[in-house]
């Protein structure tokens, strides 16, 4: 089960299990309800399914968390997931004008033997992060040589090391990325994550 709360006072509960999915609005709202529900329910049904990128339900439930926590209204929050969970087969189109100003936006897919994460900051920066059983990919808009080599050193030092797994490192990477406003923030955020993860 996943609640949150928004500050305007409104609570969503998600439900997943045997007994089937549900989405509630305190207080309620049918319009909401169902606007959630079907968005919901389309995601879940498309778990496992070639290319789209949640394998699971437990990463459909894990994106809407971390998706709630940047969102400061619920239509925000029904707009990332709009973006973040219906998704397939689509690449992202250069947008063109100017863009209001919304949380960050992170996507992370199964390709081949690894990962995908794209990330799009509230400031306009971007990245492409590829994590393979063999190796690494890093790519960022704009590009800024010395950071992005010091980037690439330290992912491929944490993919070398014993722990996370490919996995846990993909999730981790779109976990801070969600809190962070660019790429600065983000690496800043990695480092200070991977310094308070105990040691085995």
């Amino acid at each position: 089960m996943l609640r949150i709360m928004f500050p305007n006072g409104m609570t969503v509960t998600v439900t997943a299990g045997r007994n089937g999915k549900s989405v509630s609005v305190i207080p309620d709202d049918r319009e909401i309800t169902e606007r959630l529900s079907s968005i919901f329910q389309w995601s879940t049904n498309r778990v496992g399914e070639p290319g789209y990128p949640f394998t699971s339900l437990n990463q459909v439930i894990y994106g809407m968390e971390t998706l709630a926590r940047s969102a400061m209204s619920i239509e925000q929050f029904i707009e990332g997931l709009r973006e973040v969970l219906e998704v397939s087969d689509k690449h992202p189109v250069p947008e063109v004008g100017v863009r209001t100003p919304s949380p960050t936006v992170v996507d992370l897919s199964p390709s081949g033997n690894g990962w995908i994460v794209a990330a799009r900051f509230l400031r306009g920066e971007r990245f492409k992060l590829a994590i393979n059983k063999a190796s690494i990919g890093w790519a960022a808009d704009p590009p800024e040589p010395t950071r992005d080599k010091a980037i690439m050193k330290f992912l491929s030092r944490l993919k070398g090391a014993p722990a996370p797994t490919d996995e846990d490192l993909a999730l981790l990477v779109m976990e801070v990325a969600h809190y962070s406003s660019d790429i600065a923030e983000w690496l800043k955020g990695m480092h200070s994550a991977i310094a308070e993860e105990p040691r085995s």
